[in-house]
């Protein structure tokens, strides 16, 4: 089972749903600010950017050996795949988006289910801008 945050925008024409999944994310660890364009997070994709080309162009100043400087990136990396859900939950709030709910699903569309059932008010308004 995994731990999702639901986050909701109730304003506005239409309301807006998103979920989060806790823990470490390997797209984000594998493709750094890529994967925050993927997910629409544009405020954390040019951080992510600017901090990956800060520390590609000063390594080599810093550390001489090539295999150290391979361990600093992947060290990024596992940084970036272990704070990525902390990122994008920024960026959703950044967007409007509060966290409403908790919910522990084996998936995001059965997170998202339990979510709705328990949220009718939710699902109607949803439902009603279709």
């Amino acid at each position: 089972m995994s731990v999702y945050t639901v986050h909701v925008r109730d304003t506005g024409l239409k309301p807006d749903l998103a979920l989060v999944k806790d823990g470490f994310s390997w797209p984000a660890a594998i493709f750094g600010f890529l994967w925050a364009l993927f997910v629409g997070a544009w405020e954390v994709a040019l951080i992510l950017f600017a901090v990956q080309t800060v520390v590609g162009i000063a390594l080599p100043y810093v550390l001489a050996d090539p295999a150290a400087e391979a361990a600093a990136q992947l060290g990024l990396a596992v940084v970036i795949g272990l704070i990525a859900g902390e990122l994008r939950r920024w960026a959703l709030e950044r967007r409007g988006l509060l966290e409403d709910a908790v919910v522990t699903a084996s998936n995001k569309e059965e997170a998202e289910r339990r979510y709705l059932d328990a949220n009718p008010y939710m699902t109607a308004k949803l439902l009603r801008d279709v």
